[in-house]
């Protein structure tokens, strides 16, 4: 795995990107087990966490907490930035701006340099898919050429709903920052006949057989049943390939196919014992 070098700078005092790490108790959920009778959890869910953790947070640097709502249709950012007006004169604050219908920007105070060939792609924080509290801002995607562009950048929100009140507190993660390639070129073609029923028939396997190899099978406070055929099959993926899965759930098929007609040819067998025995004694 290559790793991308990514440089920062930071205004006042702006908060350096960091990679994003599950929060529990917290965001990702309730420190509770995958047993019988427990409540799922996000991070229970291996794409969600592969997903959760593959970007770099972006985080609230200013002392000052700030809270926005809408007031007669109008955005209003309640928060006291007297003191901290002080320290940066020559820049008004709060730090927020209402520049379109419907939206709102914030400084970042920063300014991050990826790559040559990758952009900055802006968006909501993992925490804003899990908030049952709706306070946690909805952070619109943007892409940044940051190779040439050297300005502090800044993120656009979505207006917060009416009666809502989202919260910007300091060192508070209000969106994430993904790299990803600048240009991609997408060449989207339907799956030939042997794909699909390959892909299919796997698919069936897995519905019939995942339960043989799955190390955790449980059911959920409300009774739905969780298992982990994902993770289990992704460590196969790890350490031997896409053919390698392939092979896996083959052999577990085979097995368990094999001793149904193994036992079916012995019943079969004693069924046959008992008619000759019969026949014998008649």
């Amino acid at each position: 795995m290559d790793k991308l070098e990514i440089k920062y700078r930071s205004w006042y005092k702006g908060v350096p990107p960091r990679p994003i790490k599950l929060q529990i108790p917290g965001w990702a959920g309730e420190p509770n087990d995958h047993a019988t009778g427990d409540k799922p959890q996000p991070w229970h869910c291996p794409p969600f966490v592969d997903g959760a953790t593959y970007g770099l947070e972006l985080c609230y640097p200013f002392e000052t907490e700030c809270r926005v709502s809408m007031v007669n249709d109008q955005v209003v950012f309640d928060g006291d930035f007297t003191e901290e007006q002080k320290e940066c004169p020559d820049v008004s604050l709060p730090p927020f701006m209402c520049f379109a219908p419907g939206h709102f920007g914030m400084t970042s105070a920063l300014d991050i340099k990826v790559p040559t060939g990758y952009i900055l792609r802006t968006e909501c924080h993992p925490r804003y898919y899990t908030d049952s509290t709706y306070t946690v801002p909805c952070c619109l995607p943007g892409h940044i050429q940051t190779e040439w562009w050297p300005k502090i950048f800044f993120v656009v929100f979505k207006n917060p709903m009416p009666g809502q009140t989202l919260i910007f507190r300091k060192g508070e993660p209000y969106g994430q920052a993904l790299v990803l390639p600048k240009k991609v070129s997408y060449d989207i073609k339907e799956m030939t006949i042997a794909e699909a029923t390959q892909r299919a028939t796997t698919d069936d396997k897995l519905g019939k057989y995942c339960k043989r190899f799955v190390n955790n099978d449980w059911h959920d406070h409300l009774g739905h049943n969780f298992d982990d055929k994902y993770k289990v099959l992704s460590a196969v993926f790890n350490k031997n390939g896409a053919k390698g899965v392939q092979e896996f759930i083959d052999a577990v098929a085979n097995k368990i196919e094999n001793k149904k007609k193994f036992r079916g040819k012995l019943v079969m067998k004693r069924k046959d014992e008992g008619i000759q025995d019969k026949e014998e004694k008649s």
